[in-house]
């Protein structure tokens, strides 16, 4: 049962970071259609809507690269991991996922020194701190160690499932 509520957590984790993902894309459309109307029919366009859509589609590229990651999405060449037998199949994976954790551990390391360089430089149009556009760089870093952990929790979950079958 306690298995059953992580889980459970986790997808109401999932849904909390696609929302926030299709928030943004919301943000972005609107405020892309303020300036577009803004600059053709009143030939003023206001300076910040546009750093304010340069600021949030960074933080929509990188969440939803994490994203892509935990739902298997990004391009991938798995011709060769494909012929592999299973059990190697599974330890590509994991070594894999094992991999994007490192760098994903560099950024954030990297990204958190970036972020505390910048909280006191603003932002030009908008006067927000360049720390909370760098912020995205570790978040994303966290959201990848985080799905590519679970990844390897279901592979050794799977595998383990497979060997229970197979002593039956």
């Amino acid at each position: 049962m306690e298995k059953s509520g992580n889980w459970k957590i986790l997808k109401y984790f999932n849904t909390i970071v696609k929302w926030f993902l299709s928030i943004l894309m919301m943000v972005i459309a609107a405020l892309t259609f303020y300036q577009v109307f803004m600059r053709y029919l009143f030939n003023s366009a206001p300076s910040w809507s546009e750093e304010l859509v340069r600021f949030l589609f960074i933080w929509c590229s990188f969440v939803a690269a994490a994203i892509g990651v935990k739902e298997r999405i990004h391009i991938g060449i798995d011709v060769f991991v494909s012929l592999l037998p299973a059990k190697i199949r599974s330890l590509t994976e994991i070594l894999v996922n094992l991999g994007i954790m490192a760098f994903s551990g560099y950024m954030i390391r990297y990204g958190w020194a970036v972020t505390m360089m910048t909280r006191r430089q603003p932002s030009p149009a908008l006067g927000l701190p360049m720390s909370w556009v760098y912020l995205s760089i570790p978040v994303m870093g966290v959201l990848l160690i985080l799905y590519c952990s679970l990844e390897i929790i279901n592979i050794f979950k799977h595998f383990s499932e497979e060997r229970r079958a197979q002593a039956c």
